[in-house]
């Protein structure tokens, strides 16, 4: 494995050198989606082909969601289910049992051990690849701009000043960071006690050890930071605010393979427009239960078909259902692990956590450094507020996917440099950017960009099903097998 540092400045760029390959792609961002794409890529290229890696994150594979260091972080989907490859979602299950023996398919396992099988996994390939002649570089470095050069080809800037030549990019970048309310009058998020970015090691080494604590958010990314004060040791009481109060549902134990039954093409083939998708989905759950099915086997058959029922809504049913049904589909599209659940329930019974819907109104500091917040229940009369004093607050509304957010944030991204240059068409609905079906970015006018490609959960304003591993998987290997298309079509091979 090769893996290179930022490079010196001052140093010419890569493709000065005279040692261009034939064949050139580089892959930006090594977390899930760009680990999956990659091994993809390293099956596939020819003997001779360079395959850049570009990551600021030493721990390859891993992302925010395997990179955690937290042992009650646990995977929120059975390890059988979980192999990087489409057609061997057991390939998971395969390395655990070779490794640790202990765990069968139903198990629900902590994440950082998927991410030691990505990371392994995409060492193994790598191997390969460089057996067959596939030179493949990891650089630890952020690529902060891409400019098109007139052979199709992009230039990739880079955050040490290096530049870098690729006959093919492909964007894997993640999650962004969670949005922080806005509040008038308030200390600036980052300022001490106001944690906005909840998974950085800094921030979590900043939150204090005695002293209550309120989580913004009840959903997976609040109850990850209240397994990791729990873990730490944390004294102090721990409070959930978020607008509807809501927590995700639990998976089943020994969870299996969703049970036979109707199928959604069949129960949703003539639903026309959201309400009448909502009827059939709710008329089909209440079957399933007459027939001793679960509510579960219902949000699972869902899956294949959503990308298309969300196709069909118009831009206005997208807008309500954004609006009033996201949270409720949130909360049981997104399930939590059985042993969390149970966990999180004995922390409610105890008073140790409490759980409460409204919305952050202000917040202000006090002259010993305790934080007073207040908030405004849900539902209730204007100027009814709760006052608590607490020692910090997270922000743990999740992640976002508002690129028009995000580009000023941190100055300098990739994003920024994009969206400046108008190389990004953002959905209108803040869910993500869109790809043409090649999986090539589409710019401002809607045109696709020769040669610079997308996987990642931002598919999710096309295709809503998009943030998850079965289905970034079918992504990775799609957008592979277009790369590799449009290569061979260069190559005229």
């Amino acid at each position: 494995m090769s893996v290179l540092r930022p490079a010196d400045p001052a140093s010419p760029p890569e493709y000065a050198r005279g040692d261009h390959p034939s064949t050139c792609v580089a892959v930006v961002g090594l977390g899930f989606s760009g680990a999956a794409t990659a091994m993809h890529l390293m099956r596939q290229l020819p003997a001779g082909a360079r395959l850049w890696l570009i990551d600021p994150e030493p721990r390859r594979a891993r992302g925010l969601a395997y990179g955690t260091r937290c042992a009650s972080h646990w995977l929120n989907v059975p390890a059988g289910r979980l192999g990087w490859e489409p057609d061997r979602e057991d390939g998971f299950i395969g390395w655990l049992q070779r490794r640790y023996g202990a765990y069968g398919a139903a198990d629900f396992v902590p994440r950082m051990l998927l991410g030691d099988y990505l990371a392994d996994s995409l060492a193994a390939a790598e191997r390969a690849a460089e057996a067959r002649g596939v030179q493949v570089q990891t650089l630890v470095d952020a690529v902060r701009g891409l400019a098109a050069l007139p052979d199709g080809a992009h230039e990739l800037q880079l955050a040490s000043g290096c530049r870098l030549r690729a006959d093919r990019v492909v964007l894997t970048t993640g999650h962004l960071a969670p949005e922080a309310p806005r509040l008038k009058d308030a200390p600036p998020w980052g300022s001490p006690g106001l944690i906005d970015t909840p998974g950085s090691d800094a921030s979590l080494s900043a939150l204090p050890e005695e002293g209550d604590v309120l989580l913004l958010g009840s959903g997976l990314s609040a109850i990850d930071m209240l397994t990791w004060l729990q873990d730490r040791g944390h004294v102090g009481g721990v409070t959930m605010l978020s607008r509807r109060g809501l927590l995700p549902q639990p998976h089943r134990s020994l969870e299996a393979r969703p049970r036979p039954g109707l199928q959604a093409a069949q129960v949703l083939a003539g639903a026309r427009g959201l309400a009448g998708m909502l009827r059939a989905v709710r008329g089909w759950a209440a079957q399933a239960q007459t027939e001793g099915h679960d509510w579960r086997d219902v949000m699972a058959n869902l899956r294949s078909c959503t990308p298309d029922l969300w196709q069909r809504l118009s831009l206005r049913e997208r807008r309500q259902f954004l609006r009033h049904l996201q949270p409720w589909w949130d909360t049981h599209r997104h399930r939590v692990a059985p042993g969390i659940h149970g966990r999180l329930q004995a922390s409610l019974r105890a008073g140790q956590v409490e759980l409460h819907a409204g919305r952050l109104q202000s917040v202000l500091r006090r002259d010993d450094g305790m934080l007073d917040v207040a908030w405004r229940p849900r539902g209730a009369v204007s100027g009814a507020l709760v006052h608590r004093r607490v020692a910090a607050i997270v922000n743990c509304t999740g992640p976002s996917a508002r690129i028009g957010h995000a580009v000023h944030t941190p100055p300098g991204s990739l994003w920024a440099s994009l969206q400046a240059e108008g190389r990004l068409s953002i959905d209108e609905l803040g869910l993500g950017l869109r790809v043409d079906g090649a999986y090539r970015l589409l710019d401002r006018a809607g045109r696709p960009q020769p040669g610079l490609y997308y996987v990642g959960p931002m598919l999710k304003a096309q295709h809503w099903e998009a943030i998850a591993i079965p289905e970034l998987r079918v992504h990775a290997k799609a957008a592979t097998e277009q790369v590799m298309r449009g290569l061979r079509l260069d190559l005229k091979v």
